[in-house]
């Protein structure tokens, strides 16, 4: 491992652990490290991948004898921001957690621990993938290793798969909005259990609900793969819904119709099961329809997200029902 890669990994071990306390600037300053070397990407999702594994931090946070400090403590031009010796009077020097990471993984990187190998393009076999996940009724900003921008939207979670070969994100529930930095080594994709989504320099957002996936396209364009159908690529201000049957399109205006990321649940020939999904998002209580035989039916209007218990009974008198509040949750209801 030559010094350049070191002096990487010694910075990235402080922006990860720092990472939950960012500020905006700092994010946007980590943004910026991030692309300006592919290795930086690369040594931050190292490391990200260490911080979320219980074993591998306690394999880093070790004592490490004064002749193994020489060799494994990497030196770099630029000083870290912080230092993390805590020395004893006699003994070995132990180090903090991030001085810990910095100067181990230079050794964890190369050898097999504890079912990890944490080589340079091996990081997707790793088992424990980075997740973030937001609350009920709250959406969630996070900057991606590779200095893209996701939205989460509310009760919605991921995992994500970053390589040296490829970017991978598995949307596990809800929705998310991608704001992509362009990559053409490494594909960006987006999975859901029967589509994939493929950025090819773009902004767009992916929605999984129970049995099926919507993609909206901001601007760019992107491939979309589902079960069954032929491969299509949809440009900006184009949606396409996949419902395991086939694949419905349309256009929008991402202006005036941000959908969620504007609090606004924006309905164009909607399936009422679908809205249900999407309150559901930012409800303290689930909601859910009486009839599940009503979820196939559509309708049409924007109806406010944070406001979800007015929102469904608005909606609900489209069809003539009524949201009725039950122990386990709220049911939408015949009148």
């Amino acid at each position: 491992m030559d010094e350049r890669q070191l002096e990487a990994i010694e910075i990235a071990a402080d922006w990860a652990d720092r990472y939950g306390e960012l500020d905006e600037a700092e994010r946007r300053e980590l943004a910026q490290w991030l692309s300006e070397r592919p290795e930086h990407a690369r040594a931050f999702a190292r490391i990200r991948q260490v911080l979320s594994d219980t074993a591998l931090l306690e394999a880093a946070d070790t004592v490490l004898p004064r002749d193994r400090l020489a060799a494994d403590l990497p030196r770099s031009r630029s000083a870290p921001r912080t230092h993390f010796l805590r020395p004893h009077e006699d003994g070995p020097l132990r180090l903090g957690r991030r001085q810990a990471l910095a100067a181990g993984l230079s050794a964890l990187v190369a050898v097999p621990l504890g079912g990890y190998v944490l080589t340079r393009g091996e990081t997707a076999s790793a088992p424990h993938p980075l997740r973030f996940a937001s609350d009920v009724g709250q959406r969630r900003h996070v900057v991606l290793p590779d200095g893209s921008n996701m939205l989460l939207d509310a009760a919605s979670s991921v995992a994500v798969h970053f390589t040296s070969e490829r970017r991978g994100i598995a949307l596990e529930r809800g929705a998310a909005r991608f704001d992509v930095r362009h990559d053409a080594a490494r594909p960006f994709e987006v999975r859901t259990p029967g589509a994939a989504m493929t950025a090819l320099g773009t902004s767009f957002s992916v929605d999984r609900l129970s049995d099926a996936a919507e993609l909206r396209v901001f601007s760019g364009r992107v491939a979309m793969a589902a079960r069954g159908q032929a491969p299509l690529v949809v440009p900006g201000r184009q949606w396409a819904l996949f419902d395991g049957r086939g694949i419905d399109k349309g256009s929008f205006d991402p202006a005036a119709h941000a959908d969620w990321q504007d609090d606004w649940l924006d309905a164009e020939s909607m399936r009422l099961g679908f809205a249900i999904e999407r309150l559901g998002r930012y409800s303290a209580a689930p909601i859910r329809l009486g009839e599940p035989a009503l979820a196939s039916r559509t309708f049409s209007g924007r109806f406010r997200l944070d406001q979800p218990e007015q929102s469904l009974a608005l909606i609900g008198a489209l069809f003539g029902l009524q949201p009725r509040k039950r122990a386990d949750g709220i049911y939408l209801v015949a009148v």
